[in-house]
């Protein structure tokens, strides 16, 4: 079950600092043995509020994105020892300083990002994975991202894009840190799985699946 906690209350009033309005910042904690260390991740669901996103025949990029988060976080909930934070549950709009605030003030073991893309011909299709421009093969970020990406293509079977690098806010995070496209919203085909439930948790389970490779 969600928890508020102190911690929690203070990451969101760094957030409204970023410009969040009426940001309810989820938070839960579980761990076997008492007083253990928790690794911490942060499931960010991109854009929100003023910033929807790619917007193709009426879905907005920023709501596909929180419903795959939330199924995300449900699913490392029930994992023993992390502590998993949503930077959003509501449809409301953080910066990437507010993004970056609230993993570097909750020392976040973990920080991934999912989004949805988009491109000019409907026929672009699949799934990729980023890096900020400074992290390396052989990094830890490039670490989690090959896992996470070889966990959804094996699970969904969609066209294998690569991990990819190139300058993004990522860089600001103090953990290692990356950034899910799950499929585009302006391929008609990939936009009606993103819509589907049962695809909507079939990509969850394989993000999920590769964070806990990493932190094993």
């Amino acid at each position: 079950m969600f928890k508020k906690t102190l911690l929690a209350t203070l990451l969101v009033s760094v957030l409204i600092a970023g410009g969040a309005v009426g940001l309810s910042l989820i938070r839960g904690a579980h761990s076997t043995v008492s007083g253990a260390a928790l690794s911490v991740v942060i499931i960010d669901a991109g854009h929100g509020g003023r910033d929807p996103g790619v917007v193709v025949a009426g879905v907005h990029e920023s709501g596909v994105n929180l419903e795959i988060a939330e199924q995300v976080s449900a699913i490392l909930m029930s994992q023993p020892g992390l502590d998993v934070v949503m930077t959003r549950d509501l449809d409301v709009y953080l910066s990437h300083e507010a993004r970056i605030g609230v993993a570097n003030d909750s020392g976040a073991s973990l920080y991934i990002s999912i989004q949805a893309n988009a491109y000019t011909e409907s026929g672009a299709n699949g799934i990729e994975t980023w890096v900020d421009k400074n992290q390396l093969p052989g990094s830890e970020s490039w670490k989690m991202a090959e896992l996470v990406q070889q966990s959804l293509i094996s699970g969904t079977a969609a066209r294998d894009r690569g991990v990819r690098s190139m300058e993004l806010y990522l860089g600001g995070m103090s953990c290692p840190a990356i950034l899910v496209e799950t499929g585009f919203l302006t391929n008609p085909q990939e936009r009606a799985k993103l819509l589907n439930r049962e695809y909507q948790q079939m990509v969850a389970q394989c993000i999920a699946d590769g964070i806990l490779l990493m932190l094993n």
